[in-house]
């Protein structure tokens, strides 16, 4: 697998994360019943481990996929203060 398709892949993780704290925090704020305080605090543990990963990854890529990185990283920073706050 090239670094492309492996950054591809990666951002793919990325943005599946993003969309399954996303639900978890949409239940949480309609206060759903179904939601579980394990579910949300592990979409927010998963949503760390992502943000950390993606910084790693941004110091060995080039300026153009640092970008692209830069903005998936943009949306988890929101995705979790949106949670905190919530």
């Amino acid at each position: 697998m090239t670094e492309h398709e492996s950054l591809r892949t990666f951002l793919n993780r990325a943005e599946q994360v993003i969309e399954h704290a996303s639900e978890q925090n949409e239940l949480y704020n309609r206060q759903e019943p179904q939601i579980e305080a394990a579910a949300y605090s592990s979409a927010q543990q998963q949503l760390e481990e992502v943000y950390l990963e993606l910084q790693k990854v941004s110091h060995s890529s080039t300026p153009q996929q640092r970008e692209v990185i830069q903005r998936v990283m943009a949306r988890i920073l929101d995705l979790q203060n949106d949670m905190i706050i919530d």
